[in-house]
């Protein structure tokens, strides 16, 4: 069992700075747990209820990481969550090597993504829709952040944002590559003329497209409104509408064989 001391350097992992320093971060839940440890993902060590590594003995069998015993009331002192789980992973940063975009490809651009739970739900939805990379400005929220974890149940363990300065990763695209920004003011989404491929930029939602990363824009795109009471309707936010217009664009790719 984990003394004081390690449940608060366990705590210290919800900080950025701790796990910057460190490089580590911590994966929590049932779901994410197994996954981690059959990905091969650096995985230091696990902290489970007695009952959860007597439930998964296989696991416990197959795998060098580490597993120590945890009460309910240490779980409880060192999760995030409102509810804990019964399980709880500290991983490594994996070493990270950003891929070449080709002009096939489809790409997500985070642009001053704030908000965890955004982000997280964007990964779970490039991760669903094949999307090959994605790529976030420097001041987005850090992948690593146990809300942006959490939400992407899981998601988290095959596609993580690589953090670039935005304008100059943007000049740096090969010109055959489509720039779309989701923008009010954009070509309606199931009109505009595109194959389904290219970079897409998302951008925090109270803010709107960032100064600077509008002349790298090939083109605008906005979800159209389809209600009655199109004053009524509050704006979809970031994932909402990353969600749409990744189905769009699926399903246009799938059309261009």
């Amino acid at each position: 069992m984990p003394g004081k001391n390690r449940i608060r350097d366990l705590r210290l992992l919800h900080q950025k700075k701790h796990r910057e320093e460190q490089q580590k971060f911590l994966a929590e839940g049932a779901k994410i747990i197994p996954e981690l440890l059959s990905s091969g993902f650096p995985v230091e060590e696990i902290f489970a209820s007695q009952r959860w590594i007597d439930s998964n003995q296989k696991a416990v069998r197959e795998n060098q990481v580490p597993f120590n015993v945890i009460t309910a009331q240490e779980m409880e002192s060192i999760s995030n969550l409102s509810t804990p789980q019964e399980v709880l992973a500290v991983c490594s940063f994996p070493e990270e090597v950003p891929p070449t975009v080709a002009s096939n490809d489809l790409v997500l651009f985070l642009d001053s993504m704030r908000d965890p739970g955004n982000l997280g739900t964007l990964i779970r939805l490039a991760d669903w829709f094949n999307v090959k990379a994605i790529f976030a400005s420097e001041d987005t929220v850090e992948w690593s952040n146990p809300k942006v974890i959490q939400a992407t149940m899981g998601s988290f363990i095959r596609l993580r944002p690589h953090y670039v300065n935005a304008t100059e990763w943007l000049k740096s695209q090969d010109e055959k590559n489509g720039i779309f920004a989701a923008d009010l003011e954009g070509d309606d989404l199931y009109t505009g003329s595109y194959t389904g491929t290219g970079i897409i930029i998302l951008s925090n939602e109270s803010r709107g497209l960032s100064l600077g990363l509008e002349p790298f824009v090939t083109q605008k795109i906005h979800i159209p409104r389809f209600s009655k009471h199109p004053q009524q309707v509050e704006s979809l936010n970031a994932a909402m509408a990353g969600a749409v217009i990744l189905g769009e664009f699926c399903r246009r790719r799938r059309i261009a064989g």
